[in-house]
């Protein structure tokens, strides 16, 4: 694997390096990165301080051309009695955690002209307005391609300056919205491929491939299948406190009871983080979307893959629908399930395979 560093703002590749590096990409998240640079690895030409200062530069992760990965470099460390360097970086997304959505100027965050007010959007243009928002600012360009996508819709949102909330913050709640799309920054070569940029992909509301599903069967590229239910976040009735103080608190409710009412006990689950939020109908659609999500637990499945054989590492994004069959026995029922990607891990250690994180793939899909 190649290891590219180079400036975040401007994208350009300042250096190329041989390293050993772990990453987890994630679906409307940051996801993470660890790469080991060896000293005797690095060119006398390449002072390896420079170029892998924190927050300045990139750690971008080429696997047969490919760009797998990039994010900013974090924190840094070189340990003592080692020959090498070794790195933390994050994703796109991370910068955009460090950055309050309110629009800039001459005012104060508490001033009306700091509010972002959005009218007569999707849920998809809302989240491409913000992201625009918090690029449009001093210092604030990135390396970032924007989809064209139609931003027109019925919705409102109000997001005041006063509230101090970062822009990765606000997209995060449109992701848990009712109908909320998949967001995730995408890295890729820039065509004269002298450094690379990142593309904002928005669902709407879910991302996925073009064409079929990709296929992982048990005896080719799939060696491994498990699964997880997790019971501890079900609930038959979500409750979604927004601003407001004791009994002029505003709360979103949304219940369920299907479970219930064939045996299951009656469970709340209290979702607490919308405190700011001042719409009574986006309150709503907020617990509208938990209660999908969390009415009879959470599901994932999780299948190791081979990366050298078709599809290969690289070819697959977090998204993308696959058709899975695993062996079966007596936990693991016969036939193919249909699923889709919500995190992809690659770890140095073993590297002819990764990790596929699966959810049940929703049924407009």
């Amino acid at each position: 694997m190649r290891l590219l560093l180079g400036h975040l703002r401007t994208g350009d590749v300042v250096a190329e390096l041989d390293g050993q590096a772990d990453y987890t990409d994630e679906l409307s998240a940051a996801g993470s990165a660890r790469a080991t640079i060896p000293l005797d690895a690095v060119p006398p030409e390449i002072d390896i301080r420079a170029v892998t200062t924190p927050w300045r530069h990139y750690l971008a992760l080429d696997h047969d051309g490919v760009v797998l990965w990039a994010g900013p470099i974090v924190p840094r460390r070189r340990a003592p009695n080692t020959s090498a360097v070794e790195v933390s970086v994050s994703g796109l997304w991370t910068v955009f955690d460090r950055r309050v959505l309110a629009r800039l100027g001459d005012w104060a965050y508490t001033d009306p002209q700091a509010d972002v007010i959005l009218t007569y959007r999707s849920l998809p243009g809302v989240a491409l307005d913000i992201v625009q928002v918090a690029l449009n600012r001093p210092h604030g360009e990135l390396p970032l391609v924007l989809p064209r996508l139609n931003t027109s819709g019925d919705l409102e949102r109000r997001y005041y300056g006063h509230e101090l909330a970062s822009t990765g913050e606000r997209l995060k709640q449109l992701t848990a919205d009712e109908n909320g799309p998949d967001l995730h920054f995408h890295p890729r070569y820039r065509p004269d491929r002298s450094g690379i940029e990142w593309v904002f992909r928005v669902g709407q509301p879910h991302l996925t491939q073009p064409g079929i599903a990709w296929h992982f069967d048990e005896g080719g590229n799939l060696l491994g299948y498990g699964w997880d239910e997790d019971g501890s976040v079900l609930a038959s009735t979500i409750l979604v406190p927004g601003d407001g103080m004791e009994r002029g608190r505003l709360i979103g409710q949304a219940t369920n009871d299907a479970l219930p009412r064939v045996g299951w006990p009656a469970l709340d689950t209290v979702i607490s983080d919308h405190a700011s939020e001042k719409q009574p109908a986006v309150l709503d659609a907020h617990a509208i979307a938990y209660l999908d999500a969390y009415r009879t637990g959470v599901t994932r499945d999780t299948a190791i893959v081979r990366t050298d054989t078709h599809p290969r590492l690289g070819t697959y994004l977090v998204g993308d629908q696959v058709m899975l069959t695993p062996r079966p026995d007596r936990a693991t029922e016969p036939g193919a399930r249909h699923r889709r990607i919500t995190a992809i891990a690659y770890r140095s250690s073993t590297p002819d395979t990764a990790e596929l994180t699966l959810a049940p793939a929703p049924a407009t899909l």
